[in-house]
């Protein structure tokens, strides 16, 4: 993949090296009619380019916590929502803004999304 400033110019499926899952949580009401989270379902799995962008620690809580920025490319896909979850490499990211269409072209989608790891465990 090369990029110039913000866009990507000449990525190809070959970029494409990672397997990826996208899961959600199946939602149901109990007895009382509040809106509680099911069984994890697995949406789809398909290759990736997982890039790493940033990294923040914040110390305002009383446990450090460590905060990592990734951004996702695959190809186009209008299956993934910004209330999926997406594993890799027995990680677990929180999809943070809604998948972009990469240039208008429905060729690729780019997703953005956070791991927080806290106190050096996985959340």
């Amino acid at each position: 993949m090369r990029t110039t400033g913000t866009a990507i110019q000449q990525m190809s499926v070959d970029d494409l090296t990672e397997r990826i899952s996208v899961v959600y949580h199946e939602v149901s009401r109990n007895e009382r009619g509040a809106i509680i989270k099911g069984a994890e379902i697995i949406r789809c799995e398909i290759w990736a380019k997982v890039l790493p962008l940033t990294g923040r620690i914040n110390d305002t809580t009383p446990e450090r916590i460590n905060t990592v920025t990734y951004r996702i490319t695959v190809r186009y896909r209008t299956d993934i929502f910004p209330d999926d979850e997406i594993i890799w490499r027995g990680r677990r990211f929180k999809i943070t803004t809604p998948p972009i269409d990469l240039e208008v072209r429905h060729m690729w989608t780019q997703i953005d999304c956070i791991e927080v790891i806290q106190d050096g465990a996985n959340q």
